[in-house]
């Protein structure tokens, strides 16, 4: 009886949520069709991009995971440096800009067989990449109201997984259809070939097909990129008793003019940035345990449990569940403080380690996956939502950006340590003690849920003020584009704060 009445209420919750996004603006949407077509091509590469980088150009184990570790880094810290950028360009601009560059990037790799042009169009894709989900994020915002937000960025990470779970096959097919024959030998002449500086003979192969599909999903890209218009959503108001969506109104949106400088410093200046870098820093930990789903999960099953373990079957369990739970948990608690959220589901995803350190079996492994992805359902999401709700309109580039310095500072340190644990306590021959190797990344990931808790007083304050400069220290002379946003009160809304630069949209 209990259970009906919960299904039943999350059922409702999740029509709710679908009817909050009708009449909304068809930019939505089409972020929705741009942050799938950007994830295939995402996730198919990096399924591949280690294999590509030993089978095609001949790199070593060791090279290869340093290249694809740089070239992650580079993603972050691309973004790092453009975040301010693309506070002054806006969101459609960039998005055009960031499909294009990888388009470029995609055409080069698939064309080149020298290592000097591959790794040139990585670093090229790295900056395309840093211009596709960061921004597709601040759209997310731009185009939502305050009360379907949350549930939108929750439909956005399903399409992310949604994307991830298609990748997979499509892999599996393209590298069983062009299955490389090279033997041992030819490979081994492949690496001295490049070693000596010597040219290799172009051929199509599954990887190169899957860069192939990529640039296929780069021209779709930028032919829905093109339509995409600089708009704005707000609620308009009002007391009447219509619909939703009777009280939104569509606005055109031009991004605020600044120096570099003048935007970093105004950013630098608000407390609400300093606590949210905070939850940044202190969630570090558990967001690198993803990290070791990719690069530690699959040798350690191979090494303990063989060949013929389903690796990629107990993987997809991650994005199956995500497309199933993240619909229900978001529209479930789309009024609950995404703070909230982030600090429970944390708790839930750091537990789903020690599962590993306690048992070394199939089941076990299948286990980690399942709570990890209920926990990642619970904060992930959300963690999208809490930085475009704590920054402020017109500067979401610059708080990624800046909050994702850690982020990058911690990539290569942490594929490092995958690399080093792996070798240590779960070598390919010789004694193992795997359940250490998974109790230390446990002890590692758990940190960050009670740090957490820890700064939660300092974190979870809120601003009365977000924009930092009371109504009355506005100077009279430019109080005109203001004058319907004072509350009852006498105080400055957020939302009725609205620049000069903001206009209706017909």
């Amino acid at each position: 009886m209990v259970m009906n009445l919960i299904t039943k209420q999350i059922a409702l919750k999740v029509v709710e949520g679908f009817q909050s996004i009708r009449g909304s603006p068809s930019e939505l949407y089409k972020c929705f069709l741009l942050k799938f077509l950007d994830s295939f091509s995402y996730f198919s590469f990096s399924l591949v991009l280690t294999l590509f980088l030993t089978e095609e150009f001949g790199y070593s184990d060791l090279s290869a995971g340093t290249i694809y570790g740089a070239w992650g880094a580079l993603i972050t810290l691309f973004g790092l440096l453009t975040g301010v950028i693309v506070d002054s360009l806006g969101v459609a601009a960039s998005l055009r800009i960031g499909f294009i560059i990888q388009f470029i990037a995609k055409c080069m790799i698939f064309n080149t067989t020298s290592r000097m042009t591959l790794l040139i169009a990585l670093a090229l894709l790295s900056l395309g990449g840093c211009l596709g989900i960061p921004v597709l994020v601040i759209g997310i915002r731009r185009y939502s109201t305050e009360k379907n937000r949350g549930f939108n960025f929750g439909l956005f990470y399903v399409i992310m997984n949604i994307a991830a779970l298609l990748s997979g096959p499509t892999v599996d097919y393209c590298t069983i259809l062009y299955k490389s024959d090279r033997s041992e030998d030819e490979q081994r002449m492949l690496e001295e070939t490049y070693a000596s500086g010597g040219e290799v003979e172009w051929s199509l192969t599954g990887y190169r097909l899957i860069v192939l599909l990529g640039i296929v999903t780069n021209i779709l890209a930028c032919i829905v990129s093109i339509s995409v218009k600089e708009i704005n959503v707000c609620e308009s108001g009002g007391d009447s008793g219509g619909s939703d969506n009777d009280h939104q109104r569509v606005q055109a949106f031009e991004p605020e003019k600044a120096s570099m400088i003048e935007i970093i410093r105004e950013t630098m200046y608000s407390p609400s940035f300093w606590r949210f870098l905070l939850v940044v820093m202190v969630t570090l930990n558990v967001r690198m345990i993803f990290r070791h789903l990719d690069a530690t999960l699959p040798k350690y099953m191979l090494r303990e449990f063989g060949e013929n373990v389903p690796k990629g079957t107990i993987y997809s369990i991650n994005p199956f569940l995500i497309i199933i739970l993240v619909p229900l948990i978001t529209a479930y608690t789309t009024d609950t403080d995404p703070l909230i959220m982030i600090h429970h589901g944390c708790y839930i995803s750091a537990a789903s380690v020690f599962v590993l350190a306690c048992s070394t079996s199939i089941p076990a492994c299948v286990s980690f996956v399942v709570v990890l992805s209920i926990g990642e359902a619970i904060w992930s999401p959300r963690l999208y939502d809490y930085t475009c709700s704590i920054a402020k309109e017109g500067r979401e580039g610059t708080y990624m950006a800046l909050s994702s310095a850690p982020l990058f500072l911690a990539k290569l340190p942490v594929g490092m340590l995958s690399g080093y644990l792996l070798q240590k306590y779960c070598p390919e021959d010789g004694p193992r003690n795997s359940k250490l190797m998974w109790l230390i990344i446990g002890l590692m990931t758990a940190s960050s849920p009670i740090l957490l808790t820890m700064c939660w007083t300092y974190v979870s304050k809120k601003d009365d003020n977000n924009t930092g400069v009371p109504c009355a220290e506005i100077p009279e002379h430019e109080m005109a584009p203001f004058q319907q946003g004072f509350d009852e009160d006498g105080e400055c809304s957020d939302l009725k704060r609205r620049p000069s630069h903001i206009t209706n949209v017909q």
